[in-house]
């Protein structure tokens, strides 16, 4: 008997492990995989601290560059690139900043276009990069002797604020026009202010403007209302439009680029700035100033003619929740600061964005001839 139990025994036991065995064999793959399996590894990422914006136009070839880098992993290689060659690199170190990590790196531009990238990999295998653009304009006798004509020139501004809508009307458009205006007529220009532009008075508001340019004039236009994008063009909406279809934008809204080239047409040797605080969305994903998907195409302004845009590709102008847009809250507050370039007075109002919490970098596109000052000391 005892015998039988211990072979009975000996027996249970081989069962059992026999079944545990195939058991893990049947679930192996599952245990393995729960054993093994790590969160993937994020990419880094890079803000860049200088440049801020991602088209900047300086006069001095020296120019530091700085990102933050934040990872989930150590970093075991990162590199600048210049115009395609390689510069700096890991030996140089990095030192540990509330952003992250600040890597640094001095670099010399060549005169003209700079193009800037930075490349960043950890441990767990992630990398990203991120390019960034620098026009090196060097100053000169000439172009100084530009900044100073133009505290002679003539100055004439048009303001267009829509924001009567039957459809998604906005709240801050004229009060942007008005504090616009208001900046603007103090810094010497002749301005013009029109609110709620239907699509037959806006082809006229502009037809008058653009005619009583004169050549080597300053002439600036500022537009607050819903802006759209269509085909890669920029549309201004008048207010008693409603397009029912994309193909319907064009013979309904106001196409940006005309007003661009009648500026140039009338005032070749000149300067023309245009202000732009709307969308560049597509307007039947939104209508809303500030929401739905950004859509870019550049729209390739002549010398002589630089156009802000109140935020990048990819991003949306924010109408905001107080008396201004959140582009024109920061533009009023620099304007006028005495003895800033235009590319100064973009940068404050971007980094006084940063400050306030927002990401909406302002974009430009185009350049001036020489340099650029609103107000002289």
């Amino acid at each position: 008997m005892k015998k039988i139990i211990i072979i009975f025994c000996i027996l249970h036991i081989a069962l059992s492990a026999m079944a545990q065995k195939g058991a893990l064999k049947y679930k192996g793959d599952w245990v393995q995989s729960k054993l093994k399996v790590q969160a993937p590894t994020q990419a880094p990422t890079i803000v860049w601290q200088n440049p801020q914006i991602q088209q900047l136009t300086v006069e001095q070839n020296n120019f530091t560059l700085s990102v933050c880098v934040q990872s989930d992993a150590p970093l075991i290689d990162y590199h600048f690139v210049h115009n395609g060659k390689t510069i700096g690199g890991p030996t140089r170190g990095f030192k540990k900043v509330n952003c992250g990590q600040e890597i640094t790196q001095e670099l010399s531009l060549v005169q003209g276009a700079n193009e800037v990238h930075f490349v960043v990999s950890n441990s767990g295998g992630a990398t990203t990069s991120s390019s960034y653009y620098i026009t090196y304009n060097a100053v000169s006798p000439s172009s100084n002797a530009v900044a100073a004509e133009t505290s002679a020139q003539k100055r004439v501004a048009l303001i267009i604020a829509n924001e009567a809508y039957q459809k998604y009307p906005l709240k801050n458009s004229i009060n942007d026009g008005q504090a616009i205006r208001e900046r603007l007529e103090k810094l010497g220009f002749t301005v013009t202010l029109h609110e709620n532009q239907g699509r037959k008075d806006l082809k006229k508001t502009v037809d008058t403007f653009t005619n009583s340019l004169t050549d080597k004039s300053i002439s600036l236009f500022f537009y607050a209302g819903h802006g759209l994008m269509v085909n890669g063009v920029n549309y201004i909406q008048p207010v008693d439009t409603d397009p029912t279809a994309e193909a319907d934008v064009e013979f309904e809204c106001f196409p940006l680029r005309q007003l661009i080239a009648r500026m140039e047409e009338t005032n070749p040797s000149g300067s023309n700035l245009v202000f732009w605080d709307a969308c560049r969305n597509n307007p039947y994903r939104s209508w809303r100033r500030g929401a739905g998907e950004p859509v870019f195409a550049p729209t390739n302004p002549p010398v002589g003619t630089m156009i802000v845009y109140a935020t990048e590709p990819g991003k949306s102008a924010l109408d905001g929740d107080e008396k201004n847009g959140l582009f024109t809250s920061e533009l009023i507050k620099h304007i006028d600061v005495p003895g800033q370039d235009i590319f100064e007075l973009i940068d404050k109002v971007d980094r006084g964005l940063e400050v306030r919490g927002y990401k909406q970098p302002p974009y430009i596109e185009g350049r001036l001839r020489g340099k650029f000052i609103f107000k002289y000391q």
